[in-house]
């Protein structure tokens, strides 16, 4: 099980630093943009929807390496004054009751958006660019799905904590 866990966390690390390159397509989309915008007085028709579409690939793809890295905003005023066992009782329900029924049916709607845009050509109505939106819609589902496994991970480190009192470590 240890392997597959060093699996799930080597995927996250690995995303999360590749999608981090995307900052600097990112900034020079943006800086292309504003120079042709402002001081060549030419706009684009792509730069606005591009920048998004990166952003939110690079915001997706990172999420679960900062899962991983324990990097969301946590709520540990109650919790921190517990056991490490009983810390994790409290995130196995957390996990049950929030954070699985959230992802898979985001996972899910997002797979199937992103289907059904691959099937029926689907394309942005936002300039006259008109991108296929697949790509976009498909790394998306990709970035909730590897958040969803990193997740699944960690609850079951946590799940053998709470259960047993092993440690949490990686």
């Amino acid at each position: 099980m240890e392997k597959i866990f060093r699996f799930i966390d080597w995927t996250s690390v690995w995303t999360g630093k590749v999608s981090s390159l995307l900052v600097a397509v990112l900034t020079a989309a943006i800086c292309y943009d504003i120079t042709m915008r402002y001081i060549l007085i030419k706009p684009t028709s792509w730069a606005f929807e591009l920048t998004y579409m990166i952003y939110g690939v690079y915001a997706m793809l990172g999420a679960a390496y900062c899962h991983h890295l324990k990097g969301h905003v946590r709520m540990d005023l109650l919790s921190a004054r517990l056991s490490p066992r009983r810390q994790a009782v409290v995130e196995v329900f957390c996990y049950i009751f929030l954070f699985f029924p959230l992802f898979i049916v985001l996972v899910w709607k997002c797979g199937e958006h992103a289907y059904w845009a691959f099937s029926y050509g689907e394309r942005s109505s936002s300039s006259i660019w008109r991108p296929q939106l697949w790509p976009f819609k498909s790394l998306i589902a990709l970035g909730f799905l590897l958040f969803l496994l990193q997740g699944t991970a960690d609850f079951l480190r946590l799940l053998r904590v709470a259960i047993k009192g092993e440690s949490n470590e990686p």
